[in-house]
């Protein structure tokens, strides 16, 4: 039984570790646009940098670009 445990305890760990490898090279990947996302509204782009934080850092990303007002002012329609 303690060698079952001992298994289950190394492949879930494993298993984590492969979940936050992959989770940082797409937070890598993803900073570079939502950095320049961030300028272009004219808040500072270190605000991307709240990807490096699991699960709910996109989240507070997300968050703030929605629901704050823009410094950079926000886009008008394009009229046609």
């Amino acid at each position: 039984m303690e060698n079952l445990l001992a298994w289950i305890i190394g492949i879930s760990s494993l298993l984590l570790l492969i979940f936050l490898i992959v989770y940082m090279l797409l937070a890598l990947v993803l900073i570079v646009p939502t950095w320049r996302i961030c300028a272009r509204a004219g808040f500072s782009g270190a605000l991307s940098l709240f990807l490096f934080v699991p699960v709910i850092g996109p989240f507070i990303v997300m968050a703030v670009l929605a629901f704050s007002t823009w410094p950079a002012g926000e886009a008008s329609p394009e009229k046609r």
